[in-house]
């Protein structure tokens, strides 16, 4: 057996994968009147947060600010961030289907925001944006002079009636980069394989010397394992298109199960039915519960009582919010979601007087 050792950067095998990612963004962008991109325009990283990284570190100046959703990333990233830039938030519509709150964009930007980061598919909220919104995104973009960072690892978990329209098929109206992984679409999170790609049709990239600042960074940050560079090829194309299938069933299969749950549970709200990604996201009513201070004394007491972990939505930037997980066999997600209304209801009130005793429990 043939050993492969260091690192495939400048093989062919390395040149082959990245001409793979290349092929698998403009397969999206099919319909694209114009389309500019290379292999020379991708970068491979150690998994999607160090894409990330490298989007941060590339495209920030002194003084500059960011624009984060919120919800959004997961802190331990938004700390990394913290690092290099003032953070700013905006906001969503959870009443048209978690749309972007445009005006919370335009009132947190100023001569100093470089960038709005997005996530398409979104997680935590669920929800995949039309060609329209992100048609209307790109166009405030270019009057704001920022550019859009778009997280799109979740591309391949799309199982609603929107399709996924990538961010990239805009970089006509505005520089563009996208961030994206094997781990969510193939289920592999532990392989630690992802890729920045620079749409920059105008050569604002290459003009702003940011092309220079992601070579140099490259040269001095760890590369994702050998032997998965190697098989890159093999996996973005020789997955059948029926395993995308399947997997967008068994998700859909799971939040009904797992909407049609939380409706008869007090206290929380699902605004839409997720139609994409492997989550729900509930709204926490705090003061329909006794004896709860928040999303994080909610999660804490279900995981003591009920042997359950729920996210808090403090963790996604966003307070008394919970994000439930769907990918699991049937048996056991319905089990959890019992768990949680039998709690919920165990500490549910209205008037806020001390909780009930169910179950001998108090």
């Amino acid at each position: 057996m043939k050993v492969l050792t260091g690192c495939l950067t400048t093989s062919p095998a390395r040149r082959r994968e990245k001409v793979c990612v290349v092929e698998l963004i403009l397969l999206a962008k099919s319909g694209c009147s114009v389309i500019l991109l290379t292999p020379d325009d991708v970068y491979m990283t150690v998994g999607c947060k160090r894409a990330i990284d490298l989007a941060v570190d590339i495209l920030a100046k002194p003084k500059a600010n960011v624009l984060l959703p919120r919800p959004g990333f997961p802190w331990d990233i938004v700390r990394s961030i913290y690092k290099n830039l003032e953070v700013r938030y905006y906001d969503f519509i959870p009443e048209k289907n978690f749309e972007i709150d445009f005006e919370s964009v335009k009132k947190v930007t100023d001569k100093n925001t470089f960038a709005i980061f997005i996530i398409n598919p979104h997680n935590p909220n669920g929800n995949t944006y039309s060609e329209a919104h992100l048609k209307q995104l790109a166009e405030l973009a270019k009057e704001l002079s920022i550019m859009v960072v778009s997280d799109e690892v979740f591309r391949w978990t799309v199982f609603g009636n929107n399709p996924f329209v990538p961010m990239g098929k805009f970089s006509s109206i505005v520089p563009v980069v996208t961030l994206g992984s094997l781990s969510k679409g193939w289920t592999v999170p532990g392989w630690r394989t992802g890729w920045v790609a620079l749409h920059d049709l105008d050569g604002v990239f290459k003009n702003t010397k940011i092309v220079q600042a992601a070579n140099d960074f490259m040269q001095i940050n760890a590369k994702p394992p050998t032997i998965i560079q190697a098989a890159m090829s093999d996996i973005l194309e020789g997955t059948p298109n029926y395993f995308f299938v399947e997997r967008g069933n068994y998700l859909k299969h799971k939040v009904e199960i797992g909407y049609s749950k939380v409706k008869h549970i007090p206290g929380l709200t699902c605004y839409m039915k997720p139609e994409a990604c492997t989550f729900l996201w509930t709204k926490l009513d705090i003061s329909c519960f006794a004896d709860i201070e928040d999303d994080q004394d909610f999660c804490r007491k279900l995981a003591v009582e009920e042997n359950l972990v729920v996210l808090p939505g403090i963790a996604f930037s966003q307070k008394n919010w919970l994000r439930h997980s769907i990918d699991m066999d049937t048996q056991t997600l319905e089990e959890a979601f019992e768990r949680l209304k039998s709690f919920c209801e165990r500490y549910f009130t209205e008037s806020g007087a001390p909780r009930k005793n169910v179950n001998g429990v108090n």
